[in-house]
């Protein structure tokens, strides 16, 4: 590198000085280049057509003519030879125009040539330092002159215990490699990722480093601009992806999104910072997480985050949509009080939208608004507003709520991330309505943010851009939102994190004998619940018979007479009284315990039923910061959709279920534009898909999360010592007693309430539904409505015994119902889905919001289990090993379709695992098959017997016996089906068809689109009768001769109904009918496997 050019000390400034590179790396790295030089580092690709004269053409010359000015060119080394590379970087000292964009181009790489690393070159002095800062040393044996490199990057390449930072372009990775970090430059954010035969893949050059594991970094550049950090969050994640493919652990350095980038932090920080970032780096999982949480919207204005509460502020008059984001506790809802009567006394009306009845009671009262049930014996009626559960958003409740009647309203969503959530899945009164609400929701947005006074408040602890951005999507103009922020934590908790829940009970059970008033959180409530609040209270009355303890779940709290009763808006006063409080998640947002001196801990069993941000929401409804203890499952159980924790896969499952569900639908000569019907609010059904992969993702990692989210709101997290606790305690019992005695204590009472569940009297229908829509009832009347809900589910008193009472609460009804329906019910099946689906088409005007509908209709598993031959594993009378072929049909028809049996039945099985010996670990075919009959079905292979020599035994698993209880059901259910058949003939036989139903066509067929592939259902049926689908075996495709094709034409890209047919009946007319037909779809021209699939996949295998 020249000293002697002045523009060469201008660029080796910037480097040295603007960069913090060190001054050897620069020379090395580094030089400038003038005049025609330029051209031979950017225009050297045998790509380029050039002139009989070997000039460059015109256009060339004339498009990079600013190069001639001069720049300075930076290139590195191939990692694996440690050869100078041609590739590299060139930055111009007159840059030229983007026309497009119309910006400058700072950077000019060669033209017509594949990209590559900066891999630079490296004086021993630095190689000494990376040696160093990772305790590898350096050998005189690693050092080769013959290679540029002197054999860094091979040594680096031999030593995968060296981490390795990816940094964009040059500069970075020279600050980085100067402060010792083993670092390589890409050119732009997607440069280590690429496509080869359009399958993603890494950059060669990276490929290298990835031989045995290694850990990963990525430093890309901070940015405040929201498109900016969300295309650089896609390229890291497809990136860190293919690294995590190969065995690579990644993590995210982050740093402040005011500094841009790597080099520019070293310089404006110093190296210190650096390395503090450095050692804060996110795994790539907690990165994941963070990706649906995030607020990246900029805030209009910041909160001082040194003090507890938010204080005082007004938003501007102008701003329609105020957001606010502030920790839990720190007087949210209190600013809210103000803005409300602020409102009064304008004489404008308040609207609180909530999630659950009980907070918007408890926010109505603070408010001082009325809430909807109230108005009746409200002085007010409601002249101030009111307050609703979204599920009364709709002109047939109670709330009449019209959309037009709130204009120039202040509409509320206090803790808005779970209301919206609620709003979009819950599966209370609003799931019955949900189209008609969130049009109704819409059209309230609308109205509101476009009138002159109208303003909508969000507000929430984990505000997020899920929810602003489906706000904003709600109204046809542009909102800016008004955003207010406040970090930081005050009063932090010391957390105890346990590992088992047996030590962390025992430990509680010590608390409260020496003393303590503890505060109990637990997922669920039911008798049934080890762990449940019904249960954890009998034990603790049990061992503390002399303490008061008040349990707050919502039957407690809806139960007259109970301590519990309406308690919600009076916590304080309730709970002042009771020694263990003990409470399900009906307390858990918007509810306020500001008890002092009264409770000396907090206790939360999470058992992984609920969203972490729950979880954490009631860890801290009691606002003393008094020490809080936390057990959690590793997982969680409360996955949604096909469990994916991929928006864009969520929607996919979404989709593809749906569409299995019309194939069903189309045999049943169901007409309807199922694409205009199903297209119903786009933004709703994304929203609804990126806080579903959020909760998935909390819950592949549970534990972890609730841990790493404590962390973030910086609390002080420890991890629990059992044997130091526990030291002195002569009384305790220890953990498998205490275990033993909370399972015996459930036994009796769970036995106790299935016994008196059976022996109830059966009320009749209108005392029944009577019973339903009642929402204060004593222990007697809930009693009677599960009678009598378990006689209309099953079909007669008789077989609503104690037996059957547990069977429904683990689920056998959903099950049983799937086994009828492929076995006895099969023949009332299309009239079941049909009324379905002709109810929820009637709940929502004509359409539907997919998750919901797919919900309610089964048409499309009982397909798939059809399709996968699940019926024979229950109809033949045989005994089952691995060997059976019916299984190996099975487990290759699952490996091939896995995907859609994940979205259809909800099943996912790992055909990729990996064996310690590095062989591959595929399921059994008979662990597989008794998968399917367990989870979709409730049914599995008799015990198994072993057979055969020693050493050689094998095990024969007996045939499935389908329980007698079943049997009857069933024949419970024929018979009603055959009523209601009876009934609707009798009613419907003088009726014609309703012709207004068929809006698509005229030709009485309903059209499903396959890509570009229509089919009709008329002729589907036809098709999928001829069950032409064969045991699945592993082929590779047949060419059609001329002859077998009696001269069928059709394009490659798509095939017709008619030439489908002609198909099908030429594998007729052969002896090996569907081989063929098969053989022939995947060979037509060669490339219409997927063509076949596609059919496969959009009818769900119906009636194979």
């Amino acid at each position: 590198m020249s000293s002697q050019s002045p523009r060469h000390q201008q660029y080796q400034r910037e480097w040295i000085d603007g960069s913090a590179v060190d001054k050897d790396i620069a020379d090395l790295n580094v030089q400038w280049s003038e005049g025609q030089s330029p051209y031979e580092h950017l225009c050297y690709s045998q790509s380029i057509r050039r002139l009989n004269s070997g000039r460059l053409p015109a256009w060339i010359l004339k498009r990079y003519r600013h190069i001639e000015a001069g720049g300075w060119w930076c290139s590195g080394v191939e990692p694996e030879t440690g050869n100078s590379s041609d590739w590299g970087c060139f930055k111009p000292d007159a840059p030229r125009i983007d026309s497009k964009k119309g910006k400058y181009i700072k950077y000019e790489h060669p033209l017509k040539t594949p990209s590559e690393l900066f891999a630079l070159r490296v004086p021993l002095h630095i190689w000494k330092m990376v040696g160093r800062r990772y305790n590898v040393p350096v050998l005189l044996l690693d050092i080769d002159h013959t290679r540029d490199d002197l054999g860094f990057w091979r040594w680096v390449i031999h030593h995968p215990e060296i981490p390795i930072i990816l940094t964009e372009g040059a500069k970075k990775t020279g600050a980085l490699l100067s402060l010792g970090f083993a670092a390589i430059g890409v050119p732009g954010i997607w440069g280590a990722y690429c496509k080869n035969d359009g399958n993603p893949c890494l950059l060669p050059q990276l490929e290298c480093f990835t031989n045995k594991k290694r850990d990963f970094y990525f430093a890309f550049d901070q940015d405040e601009k929201r498109k900016t950090r969300r295309a650089n969050r896609k390229a890291v994640w497809s990136t860190a992806s293919q690294l995590q493919d190969r065995n690579c652990d990644v993590k995210i350095i982050q740093w402040e999104p005011t500094i841009k980038g790597v080099d520019d932090l070293i310089v404006s920080k110093g190296e210190k910072h650096f390395i503090k970032s450095y050692s804060k780096a996110m795994p790539f999982e907690d990165w994941q997480s963070n990706y649906l949480l995030e607020l990246n919207y900029p805030a209009s204005l910041r909160l001082d985050s040194s003090t507890k509460y938010i204080g005082d502020f007004a938003p501007p008059k102008s701003a329609k949509l105020i957001c606010l984001k502030a920790p839990k506790g720190s007087g949210k809802t209190e600013w809210l009080v103000k803005i409300c009567a602020e409102a009064q006394h304008r004489g404008q009306k308040v609207l609180v939208l909530t999630h659950r009845t009980q907070l918007g009671r408890a926010l109505c009262e603070r408010f001082g608004i009325d809430y909807v049930e109230e108005i009746g014996q409200s002085e007010t009626k409601g002249v101030f507003g009111f307050g609703l559960c979204f599920d009364s958003l709709r002109l047939n409740s109670q709330a009449r709520f019209d959309p037009e009647d709130w204009e120039n309203c202040l509409v509320i969503l206090d803790e808005c991330e779970q209301s919206i959530w609620h709003l979009l899945n819950a599966n209370t009164e609003v799931a019955k309505h949900r189209v008609k609400i969130l049009r109704n929701f819409q059209q309230l947005i609308q109205n509101v943010l476009s009138s002159e006074e109208g303003k909508v408040y969000l507000s929430d602890a984990d505000l997020s851009d899920v929810s602003i951005d489906y706000v904003k999507s709600l109204v046809d103009f542009p909102v800016e939102p008004w955003i207010v922020v406040k970090e930081g934590n005050p009063d932090p908790w010391n957390v105890t994190v346990w590992s088992d829940e047996k030590e962390m009970l025992d430990i509680l059970i010590s608390r409260i004998r020496k003393g303590e008033k503890v505060l109990i959180f637990v997922d669920g409530q039911k008798t049934k619940s080890t762990w449940g609040t019904q249960n954890i209270e009998a034990y603790l009355q049990q061992e503390f018979p002399e303490l008061k303890s008040l349990r707050i779940d919502a039957e407690s709290v809806s139960t007259p007479g109970h301590p519990a009763y309406d308690c919600i808006d009076k916590l304080d006063e309730t709970l002042k009284d009771f020694n263990i409080g003990i409470a399900s998640p009906t307390i858990e947002t918007g509810v306020s315990i500001d008890l002092k001196g009264h409770f000396t801990s907090v206790w939360d069993f999470a058992q992984g039923v609920i969203p972490v941000p729950s979880v954490l929401q009631r860890m801290a409804r009691l606002r003393e910061p008094v020490p809080r203890h936390v057990w959690a499952k590793s997982y969680g159980l409360g996955s949604i959709g096909n469990k994916s924790i991929s928006p864009r896969r969520l929607i996919e499952g979404t989709h593809n279920k749906f569409k299995s569900h019309i194939a069903q639908l189309a045999q049943a000569d169901f007409n309807f534009d199922w694409e205009s019907a199903s297209s119903f609010q786009p933004q709703a059904l994304k929203t609804w898909a990126k806080m579903a992969a959020r909760i998935n993702l909390g819950m592949v990692r549970y534990r972890h999360e609730i841990v790493r989210s404590l962390v973030a709101e910086g609390h002080i997290v420890a991890e629990g010592d059992y044997e130091s606790e526990m030291v002195g305690e002569d009384e305790a019992k220890g953990k498998e007693l205490i275990k033993e005695e909370l399972k015996e204590c459930r036994d009796i009472n769970y036995q106790a309430q299935r016994q008196a569940i059976a022996s109830e009297a059966t009320p009749d229908s209108t005392r029944l539904k009577s019973l339903q829509e009642k929402q204060v009832k004593t222990e007697a009347e809930r009693l009677e409505q599960r009678k009598g809900e378990l006689v209309e589910r099953y079909g007669s008193p008789d077989v609503v015994t104690p037996s059957l009472v547990e069977l429904d609460d683990k689920g056998e009804y959903s099950k049983a119902q799937l086994h009828y329906y492929l076995t006895e019910g099969e023949e009332f099946l299309n009239e079941r889905e049909k009324s379905r689906m002709e109810h929820l088409l009637e709940l929502g005007d004509q359409e539907l919001f997919l998750p919901d509908a797919n919900k309610g209709m089964i048409g499309g598993k009982l397909a798939f289990l059809k399709m996968l031959g699940i019926p024979k594993l229950f109809e033949l009378n045989c005994e089952w090993t691995n060997d059976s072929q019916e299984l190996i049909d099975l487990s290759i028809k699952t490996s091939q379709f896995k995907t859609q049996i994940k979205d259809v039945l909800g099943l996912s099985f790992n055909f990729d695992r990996v064996g310690k010996d590095g062989q591959p670990r595929f399921p059994s075919p008979v662990s597989i098959a008794q998968r399917y009959l367990r989870e979709c079905l409730g049914l599995s292979f008799g015990d198994a017997v072993q057979r055969g020599a020693r050493g050689n035994q094998q095990r024969f698993y007996q045939p499935v016996a389908v329980p007698q209880l079943r049997q009857q059901i069933f024949e419970n259910w024929k018979q009603r089906d055959l009523e209601r058949r009876a009934a609707k003939l009798a009613s419907s036989s003088a009726a014609a068809p309703d012709s207004s139903k068929v809006k698509n066509g005229d030709s009485g067929g309903v059209t499903v689109s396959v890509n570009s592939v229509p089919v009709n259902s008329t002729g589907n049926i036809e098709y999928l009768n001829n069950h032409v689908y064969q045991p699945a075996v592993y082929q590779e495709p047949v060419s059609v001769s001329e002859d077998s094709e009696k001269g069928c034409t059709f394009h490659a890209e798509e095939i017709s109904l008619p030439e489908f047919e002609r198909l099908r009946r030429i594998s007729e007319e052969s002896s090996e009918k569907g081989h063929i037909f098969r053989s022939m779809l995947m060979g037509v021209k060669k490339i219409t496997r997927l063509l076949y699939d596609q059919i496969m996949t959009e009818f769900a295998f119906a009636s194979f």
